[in-house]
């Protein structure tokens, strides 16, 4: 009896650290703080007892999230698959959706669009046989995004408008900066400049009022502010976005290692364009270096490799130039992609 006892009040002391941890890991996902949210769910992960299969999954679902933000994505995937797995035997259909809606988008971040469209709409016919708006939101938005990523403007325009049209009834509001921000893509897509920009700027206040001024989140709508006004040739407007963005990410650049790459990329073809050459060279190569670390996980590192091998060779630096050219076909190869270097 005694024994009993002390084995449910120790069941109930490691619950309530678990969720302790659990809730930490929230608190530092949701404030951007992904590698110590990262090390918080693991950490609930190794608390959670035996048989809690509910708990395990809740937590996969969470890491797994982290890890997207982390650019881990074969990470990622396997979280959210592990989690799904649970999910299905318990059964509960709408987190099945949810972790279906979760893996969509990370296939598609790792170029595998016919693997997300699949099943993205999977979990589009569990979220409309169940009624759930907030959630059909979410999908329809991962779907847009896999229509964008193939060049399909007008398939993406409509999931993104009836996903905000479906926000707006449902008064959903957790979406509305990353829709917003995905459409004003679309219309710069389409040279759509004017919307566009009002649609980013939307995107931008929307976001930072949910998130504050300093959130990584914040970087992807400059990037793409910062496309925008160096496509219209607004450079000094380019910079500033591109700046701001990697000033948010200036304290903890080790932890957006890639994001920071792809920033830099862009940021250089705003020197170029402008006609500074010397700092478009500069911030390439910064791009490069990051790029070449992290090429063999993230094969779209390797464009950055080729254009800065392509700056190389404008210099006379043909070996340099050539040596990296062979390792960006090697990482594309690998991922049975086709290189785009001429």
């Amino acid at each position: 009896m005694v024994h009993i006892v002390y084995g449910v009040m120790l069941f109930s002391a490691m619950l309530q650290v678990n969720r302790s941890l659990v809730e930490r890991g929230r608190a530092q996902y949701h404030a951007g703080q992904y590698p110590a949210a990262e090390a918080s769910f693991l950490n609930a992960l190794e608390e959670v007892e035996r048989g809690d299969d509910s708990e395990r999954a809740e937590i996969l679902a969470e890491l797994g999230s982290v890890y997207t933000n982390e650019d881990k994505l074969s990470k990622a995937e396997q979280a959210y698959e592990q989690s799904l797995t649970i999910y299905k035997r318990l059964p509960n259909q709408k987190q099945v959706a949810l972790l279906l809606r979760h893996i969509g988008a990370v296939y598609s971040l790792q170029g595998r669009e016919d693997d997300a469209l699949r099943v993205l709409q999977q979990a589009l016919k569990l979220t409309r046989a169940n009624h759930d708006a907030e959630l059909e939101v979410e999908v329809l938005n991962i779907v847009g995004v896999v229509h964008y990523r193939r060049g399909k403007n007008s398939k993406a325009e409509a999931c993104f408008k009836q996903a905000l049209d479906a926000a707006s009834r449902a008064g959903v509001q957790a979406e509305l900066g990353e829709l917003l921000n995905n459409l004003g893509n679309v219309y710069q897509a389409e040279r759509k400049y004017a919307e566009a920009e009002t649609l980013l700027k939307r995107a931008l206040q929307h976001t930072e009022s949910a998130v504050g001024a300093s959130h990584p989140d914040l970087t992807f709508t400059l990037s793409s502010l910062g496309s925008l006004y160096t496509t219209t040739g607004r450079y000094a407007e380019a910079e500033e976005q591109y700046r701001r963005a990697l000033t948010i990410l200036g304290p903890v650049q080790s932890d957006f290692e890639t994001r920071v790459a792809r920033l830099l990329h862009a940021f250089s073809a705003t020197y170029m364009k402008s006609g500074n050459t010397p700092e478009a060279g500069a911030v390439l190569e910064r791009a490069a270096g990051i790029a070449r670390r992290n090429v063999n996980q993230h094969t779209d590192m390797a464009l950055i490799i080729e254009d800065y091998a392509g700056l190389l060779k404008s210099q006379g630096k043909f070996q340099e130039a050539n040596e990296l050219v062979l390792e960006a076909r090697r990482a594309r190869a690998a991922a049975s992609l086709v290189t785009t270097w001429h």
